[in-house]
């Protein structure tokens, strides 16, 4: 099997998984946007993004450190232990982190909070506990190569009790606090279920038996620390401007822009199916072949990656309109802002690529791209939501995806990784093609009718389609990732 086929196969593997998830959370996001209201959803919105942001603090790294960890000591202790361990030193990070996390709350300027958000997050500050213990759970489970528990939690257990909570609230009128009391629920179940995942992997837990090494264990805190404040700081750039618009706008600007977020998790699922794969690959060829081929291989992924994610922007854009209007009048005004986002990711994710490159040989330079997605936002985004709203915010987040790919491009350029500047240019030009199509079947056709809703996006995806066939007749190699080392 070759690198483009161990690619092919890993990412399906991952997109299936992505697919169940997404499918799930299809019916929240219409029961929490239609029925609960824009206000509701905002507060919501805002609120679980701080406890997103304070889960990698929480769980200090131990998602992706506790590989090593069993590996070390599981010869010599039961696995069990050494998640116990984990847990422990998370559950302990958890309280402080929550303890933080309300007395920001508190502090919170009345002009930055209204009262129902600071409600919010008070309520919610507690629930990062669960979801620390969940991610380290399932991290333990997939240490036994078992994948299916993850799957399954992330993408049924926590999203169908968030769902049937929330409609159960709302049927009872208590729209106030259903979100919120749901996704209290849907953690504890998800901590529960990774709980008893874990148990069936790694054996019986023999709680009795176990005694920490609280020495150790403080030894091995210090160290999580620094893997615990990059992947914060990695999740608060993939946050700021869902903030950033609580802040400026309000609840119910937030909960609109929360809505555009959700609905732009296709093609952010795209890059995240590539990625399972992807890491092990590029740095297995980094150390076989050298930065220089890496950095061909990462091209030639970027340019899949984009060739997938532009048929889904030209989908959104020809059919964003009616689907924002499912939720609502409130929501039906945000195509703009939502066409604007898919590109802010679809430049992320396609280009962000190289960045693995950068991770392994200059982590520092990697540490800055997420600040320049960090501080181009912060900039921009109060320069523009006066007048623009969330379209401003959204706006902002495309100007720092290209602020960062630029930025990607110039640091590795000392590594010798320097690939034409123009070798993804033909999905764009197509793109660009098939998006001037579909515009002239929306203005042919008539009035609302269902092939005026299906036609331009078809046309689109057409005129796209035979553009990128074109290409890769022209160009046979153009998506092939052979340069991966397998082996």
């Amino acid at each position: 099997m070759d690198s483009g086929q161990v690619v092919a196969r890993g990412a399906w593997s991952n997109a299936s998984s992505f697919v169940i998830r997404f499918a799930a959370r299809a019916s929240f996001l219409w029961i929490a946007a239609r029925l609960y209201g824009a206000v509701p959803f905002g507060v919501f919105s805002i609120a679980t993004a701080f406890v997103e942001l304070a889960v990698p603090l929480a769980s200090l790294g131990l998602k992706r450190m506790i590989f090593p960890w069993l590996e070390e000591e599981a010869p010599a202790r039961r696995p069990t232990h050494v998640l116990l361990d984990a847990l422990l030193l998370a559950i302990i990070a958890g309280c402080v982190v929550a303890t933080a996390f309300l007395a920001i709350s508190v502090v919170l300027p009345a002009a930055l909070v209204s009262p129902g958000l600071r409600f919010g997050l008070m309520a919610l500050a507690p629930a990062v506990l669960g979801q620390v213990v969940a991610d380290i759970a399932f991290a333990a489970t997939r240490w036994t190569h078992r994948m299916r528990y993850e799957v399954i939690g992330r993408g049924l257990v926590e999203p169908y009790v968030l769902t049937a909570a929330a409609l159960g609230f709302w049927a009872v009128g208590r729209t106030d606090v259903g979100l919120l009391a749901g996704y209290w629920l849907a953690s504890g179940a998800l901590a529960l279920f990774a709980l008893w995942g874990a148990r069936h992997c790694l054996g019986p837990l023999d709680a009795r038996g176990w005694q920490p090494d609280l020495k150790a264990l403080v030894r091995r805190a210090r160290v999580l620390l620094s893997p615990a404040g990059s992947d914060a700081l990695t999740m608060l750039a993939q946050r700021i401007d869902l903030f950033l618009v609580g802040f400026l706008l309000g609840d119910a600007p937030a909960g609109v822009y929360g809505v555009l977020r959700q609905l732009r998790t296709p093609i952010l699922q795209v890059r995240q199916s590539f990625d399972g794969i992807l890491t092990p690959l590029v740095a297995r060829t980094m150390r076989a072949d050298g930065d220089v081929r890496t950095g061909a291989a990462a091209a030639a992924a970027t340019r899949v990656i984009l060739t997938i994610q532009l048929a889904l922007v030209l989908l959104m854009a020809a059919a964003g309109g009616p689907l924002l209007g499912l939720f609502g009048h409130t929501y039906a005004g945000a195509l703009a802002a939502l066409v604007a986002l898919n590109l802010a990711e679809t430049i992320t994710g396609a280009f962000g690529v190289s960045e693995m490159i950068l991770y392994y040989r200059r982590p520092a330079r990697a540490l800055q791209v997420n600040l320049a997605m960090i501080a181009v936002p912060v900039v921009l985004t109060p320069l523009l939501t006066p007048r623009m709203g969330v379209l401003g915010a959204a706006l902002a987040m495309l100007a720092a995806a290209l602020v960062a790919a630029w930025l990607r491009r110039h640091w590795l350029k000392p590594l010798g990784v320097l690939n034409p500047r123009l070798h993804a240019a033909a999905p764009v030009l197509a793109a660009l093609a098939g998006a001037g199509g579909g515009l002239a079947v929306a203005m042919v056709l008539p009035g609302p009718s269902p092939l005026a809703l299906i036609g331009p996006a078809l046309a689109a995806l057409a005129i796209y389609g035979i553009g990128i066939r074109m290409w890769t007749m022209a160009r046979p190699g153009a998506l092939s990732m052979a340069d991966f080392r397998v082996r």
